[in-house]
């Protein structure tokens, strides 16, 4: 009998212990009150709106770790709503309201605490959720998750919450405008909703109504029916002013002229509809609050991804994306908006009408038209511009069917793509996501065009007793697509993984949750070497209390580079745990054997990496957070030494109420040579509404030498290079 065949007899033995009763919630419908005066949001359930009762009293059912109980600790939900907002309340109640975790920390910056949220699928469709976070103080936390994009944290938008932990738990209030939300108005109203609840000590997250894993998360929302909502058409205008100073050092004893700059923007936000909305940029602010993290550059084969920031851009991947295109695919995103360097201007388009979902993305990047350091540039001052639009078709339930078009032109040069998707489910619980892509391109004025297919099918099976999947994706060798975020072309590549989950109840182990084993292997064809990269790995997966996790994984895979075939062995450690409500931490070891990507003489190694985070809460309001990452390699034949690298961050964040912070970063990379540190104050108001005052300071190892910096020269140090101050105003005013 071989290994597969072993798990299936296991999983097949298992089957009594998953059986489950009628589910928690299923086949229910909401139907709140209109409120007659509104409650006023400050945490205490003393409003007249909330005397009706509860409209939801539980019990909540764990998702994780264990799926399928009763959570014990009793939670309370009330809905309400009014002409201009939807209210919602929590009870949650606690026997031991000491160990409730709840800090006063920045957005979005506590999932790790207690903590309770509203899913709301304000048009009905089964296609994408707001989802809303409160923590037990009323610190607020946003996501946006869509069929063809899973969760994102980077879009936020105005809603109102408070929060106070009581003497038997704790209580949260949320008022959530109407105008910050795209909804079918008129009478009978429907959305689709689901209330979560998080306990930081357990680790377990628990949900109403109870999600069926054969229908998945979408299919699994309760409909909430309004007597009637009006529409609220939105208008919004989002003035910002960023003032910047810059100074480079131009020689060991002098500084470079300051670089003044002031920056006028105007961001306006249009409800065309109460399901429609256009958005234009003037003269756009799309400055960083936040530096990009330290990541390993070195003996790197495929570029570095790095997250959106620019608020503009924030909620581009869950309207645009491609089914498919996340995950384990060679795809991260068919819309990686990073790839619009320095837009001067930008234009969105969204809305849904009936079944129907719409969305145009336009953007001048000034970038490809800057001044080069050396030489004249030949296409000075022309900017390359982006022209994406997307359409989709809901055929019922989570499935749907979509179109996309994404175009780049720059000075003759062209990059032209159409792409087809859907998502869809089989028998309920059998999940397909699928996208083909054609690309046509030219590299310049006169140059001959190319054109190159990509496809992607990508099946998951997902119950409580086992998790498994297969993706099958070909990328043509003359695929081009300027908009997305992949890693290479000219492949056909198979993958598959199964993972068989165990609950067991040990005497001795009362903190085991759940363990599974997993399996995964993929084999890739090269169309330009005309190779083959193997990969299988085997590994098992521990779940404990105290949001604990234990993974041990071992991977052997083959890898064709620069002439030569590689064999490579690796072994993965992971573990992470919270054991104290003031500490969270976790550490993951990779040794093994791994390949340097020299173009022209590469060979094998012995690789070592570990990386460590340490988060620690010292008061509600003062949180550290540590991160070191050391990597080191030799040479396999001979153990001569290649390179280490030692990259360390840490951040203090210090909150001083709700909507004010001040946070100092330090960053210090020793292969690259550089020591980063950032100091921030920044005040929100409501998302929008900001005032951010910064300063960084760059300091890189270099000498100088015969007029110029060089890197390890004699007399190397560490000098300060570079060093920065802004602020940045703005203002978001709705109508």
């Amino acid at each position: 009998m071989n290994w597969l065949s072993a798990i299936i007899v296991v999983v097949a033995l298992s089957g009594p212990t998953f059986a489950q009763g009628a589910l928690v919630g299923n086949g229910e419908v909401l139907r709140p009150k209109l409120a007659a005066t509104p409650p006023v949001i400050d945490g205490v359930l003393d409003d007249p709106a909330w005397q009706t009762g509860p409209l939801v009293t539980g019990p909540f059912i764990a998702n994780r770790p264990v799926y399928g109980e009763a959570m014990p600790e009793r939670t309370e939900v009330w809905l309400t709503y009014d002409g201009e907002n939807i209210y919602f309340a929590f009870y949650c109640h606690d026997d031991h309201p000491e160990r409730i975790q709840g800090t006063m920390a920045k957005r979005d910056d506590f999932l790790s605490e207690d903590w309770v949220g509203v899913d709301l699928d304000s048009m009905g469709s089964r296609q994408k959720t707001y989802e809303h976070i409160i923590n037990p103080l009323g610190i607020q936390a946003d996501l946006i998750n869509s069929v063809s994009s899973g969760e994102s944290a980077d879009p936020d938008w105005v809603w109102y919450s408070a929060g106070k932990i009581t003497r038997d738990g704790y209580v949260v209030e949320v008022r959530l405008p109407l105008k910050s939300l795209t909804y079918k108005a008129g009478h009978g109203a429907t959305m689709n909703l689901a209330f979560y609840r998080y306990v930081s000590r357990t680790g377990t997250n628990a949900s109403w109504p109870q999600m069926d894993p054969k229908k998945g998360y979408f299919n699994s929302l309760v409909p909430v029916v309004f007597d009637r909502l009006e529409p609220k058409l939105r208008l919004e205008a989002l003035p910002a002013l960023t003032y910047s100073h810059l100074r480079e050092r131009e020689t060991p004893d002098t500084w470079g002229e300051a670089d003044d700059s002031w920056q006028a923007g105007l961001d306006l936000k249009y409800g065309l509809t109460s399901t429609s909305t256009v958005e234009l940029s003037l003269n756009p602010d799309f400055s960083q609050v936040e530096s990009d993290q330290f990541q390993i550059l070195a003996n790197q084969r495929y570029p570095v991804f790095y997250n959106e920031k620019r608020p503009f851009f924030m909620d581009v991947a869950s309207q645009f994306n491609l089914a498919g295109a996340n995950g384990n695919g060679n795809m991260s995103s068919a819309v990686h908006t990073r790839t619009i360097v320095d837009p001067a201007w930008g234009i969105k388009l969204t809305g849904e009408f009936s079944r129907f979902a719409l969305g145009v993305l336009a953007a001048g990047d000034e970038w490809p038209g800057r001044a080069w350091s050396d030489g004249e540039n030949p296409h000075r001052d022309r900017n390359a511009n982006f022209f994406i639009g997307r359409a989709k078709y809901s055929a019922g339930s989570d499935a749907y069917f979509g179109l996309l078009y994404s175009g780049r032109e720059f000075a003759g040069e062209y990059n032209r793509v159409i792409a087809g998707d859907a998502h869809f489910r089989l028998a309920g619980k059998h999940d397909f996501s699928l996208n083909g892509i054609h690309s046509f391109s030219r590299a310049g004025a006169g140059e001959a065009g190319t054109e190159g297919g990509a496809f992607t099918v990508n099946y998951d099976y997902s119950q409580k007793p086992l998790l498994a999947g297969v993706l099958v994706e070909d990328y043509g060798r003359d695929f081009r697509m300027d908009s997305a975020f992949y890693q290479r072309t000219g492949f056909f590549r198979a993958y598959g993984f199964v993972q068989p989950r165990f609950y067991p109840r040990w005497p001795g182990l009362p903190w085991v949750k759940s363990t599974s084993l997993f399996a995964e292997g993929s084999t890739l064809h090269d169309r330009f070497t005309g190779r083959n990269d193997s990969l299988m790995s085997v590994g098992t997966i521990v779940n404990t209390l105290w949001q604990g996790s234990l993974t041990l994984q071992f991977s052997r895979s083959t890898e064709y580079w620069a002439g030569r075939t590689f064999t490579q062995h690796q072994l993965y450690f992971y573990a992470g745990i919270q054991p104290k409500k003031w500490l969270n931490t976790h550490v993951n070891i990779t040794r093994g054997e791994g390949i340097y990507y020299d173009s022209v003489s590469p060979f094998l190694g012995d690789k070592f990496y570990f990386h460590t985070c340490v988060y620690l809460q010292f008061s509600r309001q003062l949180k550290q957070h540590f991160s070191y990452v050391y990597q080191d390699f030799h040479r396999a034949d001979d153990r001569r030494h290649v390179y280490d690298l030692h990259i360390l961050v840490s951040r203090t964040t210090f909150q001083f109420n709700k909507y004010l912070f001040a946070r100092s970063l330090l960053q210090f990379d020793s292969y690259e040579k550089k020591v980063l540190t950032d100091l921030l104050a920044s005040f929100t108001l409501i998302p929008g509404t900001v005032v951010h005052v910064g300063y960084g300071s760059l300091c890189e190892k270099r000498g100088w030498q015969e007029g110029d910096w060089k890197r390890s020269v004699t007399g190397s140090e560490y000098r300060q290079m570079r060093q920065s101050f802004f602020c940045k105003v703005s203002y978001r005013i709705q109508f």
